[in-house]
This record gives C-alpha cells, sequence and structure tokens, in this order.
C-alpha cells in the first residue's frame, strides 16, 4: 500500500467548496502519493456497493451550462474547444465560481513534464508509432479548436488555451446531457439519438481526482449527477481507484501523461509494419472490407484479432483465400503456419527497431532542473531559461520525459518478446 500524504491547503479548500457546490463525498478524500501526485484514498474501511461520491447535475461544466452559453461561442466549434474556451476566459478571474477547483488542476510545470504534447520535438519523434499518431491527432485537433475560437478569445494568448484545452482533455467524463431535452442547447443536436462521443463532455468536480486502474470502482450518472460506488471492501488508507476504459499504455500516455506497470489492456500496434507492405490495390480492398488499419498484437492468447488476421492473408495469400476468411466460409487453419511464420518475422524486425530506439532514448541528455516557465499573462514570449533551453543540444529532454519513454520502449518490449516466443521463435 502506497503511503498517502496531506494533499496541501489548496485540497481542503477545494473540498470546502466541493462540498458548497453539490458535491457528496463519503469515506473518501484526496491524497497524494509519492512519486505519483494526487489520487483519492479511503478514509475509514468501506463496503463494497457504498457510494462514495454523488456530483449534483448542475455542478458540471458542459456546454449546456448557462455560464458557457453565456459567451455566444461558435455553434461550429467542437465542444472540447468550446469547454477550453470557456476555462480560458475566466482562467485569471479572481472572482471565478471555480476558482477553487482550478487551483488543483496540474500546473503547467507538471504538464510539461508528463504530456508527450509539450516533450520536446525530439522527445516526440523516439515515441512508438501508434503514440505518435495519436499526438498528431491530438495536436490537429487543438489547432482547429484554436483557430475556431481565437477571435472569440479576446487578450487570452494560445499557450493559455493549450493549457485549458489540455485539462479539458484530461479532466472530462462522458455525460449525454440526461438533465436535459436533447434540443436545450443550440451546441447540441436536436435529437439525443444523434449525440455522438465528441458531444458528450462534461467536467466534473472531485471526479476528476480519481486515478486510472484497469479495474476499479462503479461511475455512473443520470439526470440527478454523477456517482462513484465502491466496486470492493477497502482498507483506510488504500487508494481507490476508477476505470477510464480499456486503454493501452500509448493512449494513456499521450492522453493522461501516465503508464500502468500491469495493464491488461496493453497491446502493440502493427499498423506502421503492416500498411507499408500493402499495395495500392490491396490497401482499397480492406477499406472496401472495413478492415485497413488498428492492427494489434496483444501479450495473451489469441494475440491477433480478427481483421489483423485479414490483413496479412490479403498481404501473403491469393485474395480468393483473403475472401473466403473475412467471409467466414473458410477459418483458414491450413494456412495458419504461413501467418503465423510472417508475423513472426515482423516482430523479429521490429525488435531489432526496439533496441535502437532503446539506445536512442539512453543517449537523450536530461536535465536534472525543471525548467522555469513564464506566467499566461505574459503570452507567447519565452522565459530567459527556455531561450537558453532552445540553444542547447536538441538532445536534452527532463529527466520524468526520458524515463517515461524508457519505461513505453521497455513496455514494448517486454509484449514483441511474448510475441515472438509464443509464436515459436
Amino acid at each position: 500500500m502506497a503511503a498517502a500524504l496531506d494533499p496541501g491547503e489548496e485540497h481542503v479548500n477545494f473540498i470546502d467548496w466541493a462540498k458548497k457546490h453539490g458535491v457528496t463525498i463519503n469515506g473518501v478524500a484526496p491524497a497524494k502519493f509519492v512519486g505519483r501526485g494526487i489520487g483519492i484514498v479511503a478514509a475509514r474501511d468501506l463496503k463494497a456497493g457504498e457510494q462514495l461520491v454523488h456530483v449534483r447535475h448542475t455542478s458540471l461544466i458542459s456546454v449546456a451550462s448557462p455560464s458557457v452559453r453565456s459567451l455566444n461561442l461558435p455553434l461550429g466549434a467542437s465542444i472540447h474547444g468550446s469547454l477550453a474556451a470557456f476555462l480560458s476566459l475566466s482562467f485569471e478571474d479572481k472572482t471565478s465560481a471555480h476558482r477553487a477547483w482550478q487551483g488543483v488542476w496540474p500546473s503547467l510545470d507538471e504538464f510539461k513534464s508528463i504530456l508527450p504534447f509539450y516533450w520536446p520535438k525530439k522527445a516526440q519523434d523516439l515515441l512508438p508509432d501508434d503514440a505518435k499518431a495519436l499526438l498528431s491527432t491530438q495536436q490537429s485537433k487543438l489547432e482547429a479548436d484554436w483557430q475556431a475560437l481565437r477571435p472569440y478569445l479576446r487578450a487570452s494568448p494560445k499557450s493559455l488555451f493549450t493549457y485549458t484545452w489540455l485539462i479539458v482533455n484530461t479532466r472530462t467524463f462522458f455525460w449525454d446531457y440526461p438533465d436535459i431535452p436533447g434540443h436545450s442547447s443550440p451546441r447540441l443536436p436536436k435529437k439525443r439519438a444523434k449525440l455522438t462521443a465528441d458531444d458528450c463532455y462534461a467536467m466534473c468536480p472531485f471526479m476528476d481526482y480519481f486515478n486510472h486502474q484497469d479495474h476499479g470502482c462503479k461511475t455512473d450518472y443520470d439526470a440527478k449527477g454523477y456517482s462513484v460506488t465502491a466496486d470492493r471492501d477497502y482498507k483506510a488508507g488504500e487508494e481507490v481507484y476508477v476505470s477510464y476504459g480499456p486503454h493501452s499504455n500509448s493512449f494513456l500516455l499521450v492522453e493522461y501523461g501516465f503508464l500502468l506497470s500491469n495493464n491488461t489492456c496493453d497491446f502493440i500496434s502493427l499498423d506502421h509494419l503492416i500498411i507499408p507492405a500493402l499495395s495500392t490495390a490491396q490497401a482499397e480492398i480492406l477499406k472496401d472490407d472495413g478492415f485497413h488499419g488498428s492492427y494489434a498484437f496483444t501479450p495473451v492468447p489469441p494475440y491477433t484479432c480478427h481483421r489483423t488476421q485479414s490483413a496479412l492473408r490479403l498481404l501473403i495469400l491469393p485474395t480468393r483465400r483473403y475472401t473466403v476468411f473475412i467471409s467466414g466460409t473458410d477459418e483458414g487453419g491450413a494456412e495458419q503456419s504461413r501467418i503465423d511464420n510472417h508475423l513472426l518475422n515482423l516482430l523479429k524486425e521490429y525488435s531489432r527497431t526496439i533496441m535502437s530506439t532503446i539506445e536512442d532514448v539512453e543517449g537523450l541528455e536530461a536535465e536534472t532542473e525543471p525548467i522555469e516557465t513564464e506566467g499566461f499573462a505574459k503570452g507567447q514570449r519565452k522565459s530567459k531559461a527556455e531561450v537558453e533551453r532552445e540553444a542547447k543540444d536538441t538532445r536534452v529532454v527532463s529527466g520524468e520525459q526520458r524515463e517515461g519513454l524508457l519505461l513505453r520502449w521497455k513496455q514494448v518490449r517486454e509484449m514483441v518478446n511474448e510475441g515472438v516466443r509464443a509464436l515459436g521463435g
């Protein structure tokens, strides 16, 4: 059991604020964990089925919230961007209704250490391919939101919008507005059935304290608000988790800035090994059949999914054998050894790349002191420390960034090695 420490005065102040603003807290409290930041700890022995937290629906921040709607942001802006704009515009307001909550969010310096978005390009370039793809998507979404909302942000600098965009990205919950008719906000589809995952963002005070594990307490919501229920008995002092979903460690690193040491949902993306080997005609066939991309290898049986098996068959077998496989006419057992052998060779090839990349990561020069950053009010101006940093060798990263890269690559290496062993290599 990790030692739980007093989180600090700002968290005590936030708890007082939360209780006055529709948050019911039962038997849990925020705590600081050495080397892991803030999380939730059992303040007493808890029983399975106890409701630990309830957040009233009026305490959420969503695009249907009156304070957000009052800004009259462009209807074409994304939900994510609109929430970030709201936080950005109120960030410096000392009378903001959410000032106490804002005080317990991760700082910019914390984000710069843990989120690949802020890492030097040299470190970003050394991410695994699936993590680089996720980061590229994240960067593109943020830039699109900035361009759409920039005219509405007055003097708010891009650096602040970027920070609040990442606050939204790391701290929102799925919320499909069960407390209101689907047409009550002009930013939402008129019919609830047309809501997509991208429509369903809400910030939820106190709930964002919970850290992630594969299995954790049950989260649920209804028209009255959001709740967390204990999934099992807990002893006082134990950390209490929820699950953010079945995510790989590459996803968790890029989106949230952490890695799990034991992630049963982890996998290796094979897209960068399979897609470049496809001919144009083969790629078109896979696109038409809905099997292009998202190829994965897991370190536990059955190791590969149906779409990965389909792509490998199209890659090395006659097209007719691929066709009967995806149609279900033939399970492809006769060719399985050829498929396994090809996959084995791909993993062996990737293993060599991994070893070379780990050497590159180990060769990065790690700083021993954190880089100081200017306040948001100074806009895009760079601090003296940042200017000096850019003048240094581009191989310089923070120690935490290098360790995160190394850990991820070692996890990938272990999964590849397990795959090679499983396939008889």
